[in-house]
């Protein structure tokens, strides 16, 4: 079996020097690096997994923590990531619900993307506190090696729902997600925000789970109302897509009867009658700029603060 001896030999360089380049530390010049992993790749040699984790102390994997896998937001956040770390030859270690906890209490990951509101706080900051970087895209949170980047809800919203009420409507409803969701709540709280500033007092409130069906079934239940909303603010596209499917059923015309907008702009958005209008994020862009963020910190130390991922209203048919 080959030895990174071997490697070292066929590469013309050290023994350490090898090592460093397979372990994808970065004193290495690009061109030897290349060179020593095409030595490897001929030798078909592969560093001992837990070896280089016992000699480095890094896993070269970063976890990314979800609280779940359904629904387009999640798959495109995730594929910005993977295609970042898989640049830089890191791995993706995706996980929810019980495991997540275990793998941050016992470090076997190098960095940690927090998307999951079921974690604690405190396991977070455990974590961070060992000198691993931490990124929160899912609540606020303070502490050393801890770091966020949070979608602006509450500015995006409050701002949309300001045009649309100079654009004629006072009569509101908002279309809720899950009461526990970080950006639910702000969401909330931008709609309320505008309406206030612009002196209306009252609207409705329907309780919602951010899904397609949740929406169906809240729609179901206002097509029996008398007192409908003239225009029906939805905290994500999903549930928008769902209400949209049952007021169709009744010959309930959007935006005539009622006006609905959502948040995400998801493929499918654009594809429905009429097309959505919704506030939209570059979620794949977001992905890649937070991988970015914690590559930085692991491998040069570097701390870059990428803010909020930039929102914008697209306009479509539904109001």
């Amino acid at each position: 079996m080959p030895t990174i001896k071997d490697v070292a030999k066929l590469a013309g360089v050290s023994i350490s020097t090898a090592s460093y380049a397979l372990n994808n530390l970065p004193n290495v010049h690009p061109d030897t690096k290349k060179r020593i992993l095409e030595a490897a790749e001929q030798l078909k040699y592969y560093p001992n997994g837990i070896a280089r984790n016992l000699k480095t102390k890094r896993t070269g994997s970063i976890g990314v923590f979800i609280y779940g896998f359904a629904g387009p937001i999640f798959s495109d956040v995730l594929e910005g990531i993977r295609q970042k770390l898989q640049e830089n030859n890191f791995n993706i270690v995706v996980s929810s619900g019980k495991s997540s906890a275990n793998l941050l209490k016992e470090r076997q990951i190098d960095g940690a993307i927090i998307f999951d509101n079921e974690l604690s706080d405190d396991v977070l900051i455990n974590y961070a506190n060992y000198g691993l970087p931490l990124y929160v895209l899912d609540r606020k949170l303070d502490g050393k090696n801890i770091y966020s980047s949070l979608i602006d809800n509450e500015g995006l919203v409050y701002h949309f729902i300001k045009e649309m009420i100079k654009k004629g409507y006072k009569d509101f409803g908002y279309l809720s997600g899950p009461k526990v969701a970080f950006n639910n709540n702000h969401r909330y709280d931008g709609f309320v925000a505008a309406l206030k500033d612009e002196n209306i007092s009252t609207h409705q409130h329907f309780d919602c789970d951010f899904t397609i069906q949740g929406g169906y079934q809240v729609g179901k239940e206002l097509i029996k109302s008398k007192n409908r909303p003239r225009f029906i603010y939805c905290a994500n596209d999903e549930s928008a897509i769902g209400l949209m499917q049952a007021l169709r059923e009744e010959n309930i015309k959007v935006p005539e009867d009622i006006a609905i907008a959502g948040f995400d702009n998801i493929y499918l958005g654009e594809y429905i009658t009429p097309k959505l209008t919704t506030i939209g994020i570059d979620h794949v862009l977001w992905g890649k700029e937070v991988a970015g963020a914690i590559l930085d910190i692991l491998q040069s130390n570097k701390v870059r603060n990428i803010g909020h991922p930039k929102g914008s209203v697209i306009y479509r048919e539904s109001c």
